[in-house]
């Protein structure tokens, strides 16, 4: 792509938060081809910058990517269904959720249809957002695939589904409880929920991982502003938070975990990680969850390596400071160096401190044991195919 463009990708860049790969800037220069009408690029960007606002919007949602399927990570939707919407519905008041890039409204008919089945107050609401106009278009329209509906269970399908030219249609019951808005995430103010108030629940899933470290950052903290006291923030396994926040704690049920406002009442406790039997004992111990002091002299270095890479998320999610986190990481990768999501997880970590060079070794070492079928599995954290992804835009990320 040719280096004119430059200022063109940097203010949608800015704009985006996120720093962009070269699909992306590939699908932004031919886009920009057919909005130009002869102007140079540098007038092109300053009529963006002082008029184009749809035009840009157009130019950041093909920055965008929108597939995605209902119910996708299914173990991770079965913890939020089961400790944080059901004990919620128990209280008998309407639930306001936040789908915070919500692409073209799979996330929010999923997230309709768990607070069906945990039985919600039928004036529960989900507000689904998006930086793309014309996935907003598709998405109030709350018709989907049958690709997309390929994980939805039977039952839910058979109960608040119906067919229509070939594309199935989410009941109106359901559709009525839904609201769609345009919103930039990284852009101010963030929306209020249908009631005026902050969001018992805000999931923004696989959105944070295209962001910049800094962007990223102000955006978490932005989205932790609108948790109610008792509110969760979902993130995916692929945006660990790694060091610690004021705003923020972070809660595991078995090995899904969630982020929630300091605030936040615990029920239920979290699921205790097993607990092995040689001491692994991290820099300095967080105070909460106890780490385990001993591990079976049995066990092989590679799973001492992946006990440890466990112990370490749930150390950090104690906040243990980011500095003991790395050193956890390192001896994990010590013991299992095939252990490719911890070397993502440190990638991260030292990507957040600003130390891209070392960040993309690590992204590096990750996917090359990706791509040459070595890699250690973690069923805990992240499918080899999902973690490859992650890898691949965290090094687009850290290149530019």
């Amino acid at each position: 792509m040719a280096v004119e463009l430059d200022p063109l990708f940097a203010l949608v860049s800015r704009r985006c938060g996120s720093a962009l790969s070269k699909q992306q800037r590939e699908r932004i220069g031919h886009l920009a081809d057919t909005l130009r009408h002869g102007r140079s690029v540098a007038e092109f960007v300053a009529h963006l910058e002082a008029h184009g606002q749809l035009e840009l919007l157009e130019l950041m949602a093909a920055a965008s990517v929108h597939k995605t399927d209902l119910f996708r990570d299914e173990a991770q939707l079965e913890a939020l269904e089961q400790h944080v919407l059901e004990p919620l519905a128990r209280t008998g008041r309407p639930l306001q959720l936040w789908s915070a890039g919500c692409a073209t409204g799979e996330e929010v008919a999923t997230l309709l249809l768990l607070l069906a089945r945990v039985g919600a107050h039928p004036a529960s609401r989900v507000l689904g957002t998006d930086l793309s106009t014309s996935a907003l278009a598709k998405a109030k329209h709350l018709t989907f695939s049958n690709e997309a509906m390929r994980r939805v269970p039977a039952a839910l399908v058979a109960k608040h589904f119906s067919q229509h030219d070939g594309r199935m249609v989410l009941s109106p019951r359901l559709a009525a409880q839904a609201r769609f808005q345009q919103h930039n995430l990284v852009e101010t103010p963030f929306p209020f929920s249908d009631a005026g108030t902050a969001f018992d629940v805000v999931v923004c899933r696989n959105v944070l991982i295209y962001f910049t470290v800094d962007a990223a950052d102000r955006t978490v903290g932005l989205l932790a502003e609108r948790l109610a006291p008792q509110g969760t923030l979902v993130l995916s396994a692929a945006e660990p938070i790694l060091k610690p926040r004021a705003d923020l704690e972070t809660v595991r049920f078995g090995g899904t975990f969630f982020y929630a406002r300091r605030d936040r009442m615990r029920e239920p406790e979290p699921i205790p990680p097993p607990r092995p039997s040689a001491p692994i004992a991290p820099p300095r111990p967080a105070p909460e969850p106890s780490p385990p002091t001993a591990v079976r002299a049995s066990l092989a270095p590679e799973e001492e390596g992946d006990q440890l890479f466990s112990l370490v998320l749930d150390w950090s999610a104690a906040g243990q400071p980011d500095v003991e986190t790395e050193a956890g990481l390192r001896k994990a990768l010590y013991l299992s160096p095939q252990l490719a999501a911890a070397r993502y997880c440190l990638g991260l970590l030292l990507e957040q401190r600003g130390l891209r060079a070392d960040a993309t070794t690590e992204y590096r070492r990750a996917l090359s044991l990706l791509e040459q079928g070595q890699a250690r599995a973690t069923p805990f954290f992240l499918n080899t195919e999902r973690l490859t992804t992650a890898c691949r835009l965290a090094l687009a990320r850290v290149s530019r």
